[in-house]
């Protein structure tokens, strides 16, 4: 085993292919979205049972390393940092749920629905906010069921 470190670049691009093969291993379709960013990064597209796509998707945003979370002492929360305040916008303005999907070091993936989240902590845009309070789940094939079967309204 190598003591090397990965860089930020590797570790994105670990992140981006395990959220692909977690997608596929849950039966969904999960494509990559344009390198440029603009505050998503992938989007999972549900399928029905019989395996016919149903035209219902989730957007996700990738995070990877520590610098976006920490652990708030005084409350036992994890805090996500939103480093470019135009995707508070961005990410409430979407048609359908937006997820952040956030990798630690220690290669711990986990995420949260933060479009609604966003939502109620803004009062609909009306108060700036710099942080999330992570409330996150593990990121599995199970977690992507429960989210198609909670889009796809069964």
């Amino acid at each position: 085993m190598s003591d090397e470190k990965l860089d930020n670049e590797s570790k994105e691009r670990a992140l981006v292919g395990y959220v692909i093969a977690t997608a596929s291993l849950a039966g969904q379709i999960c494509c990559e979205l344009t390198v440029a960013d603009h505050g998503i990064d992938a989007e999972i597209e549900f399928k029905l049972p019989d395996g016919r796509a149903a035209a219902k998707r989730i957007y996700l945003q990738l995070k990877s390393g520590d610098t976006y979370l920490y652990h708030r002492e005084r409350d036992d929360k994890d805090i996500f940092t939103i480093k470019k305040p135009d995707h508070v916008r961005y990410w409430m303005d979407h048609d359908s749920h937006v997820m952040l999907v956030h990798r630690n070091s220690e290669g711990v993936i986990r995420w949260m629905e933060i479009r609604d989240w966003l939502r109620k902590a803004t009062n609909n845009g009306r108060n700036p906010v710099k942080q999330i309070e992570f409330e996150a789940e593990r990121f599995d094939a199970m977690s992507v069921r429960r989210w198609r079967d909670k889009v796809l309204g069964k």
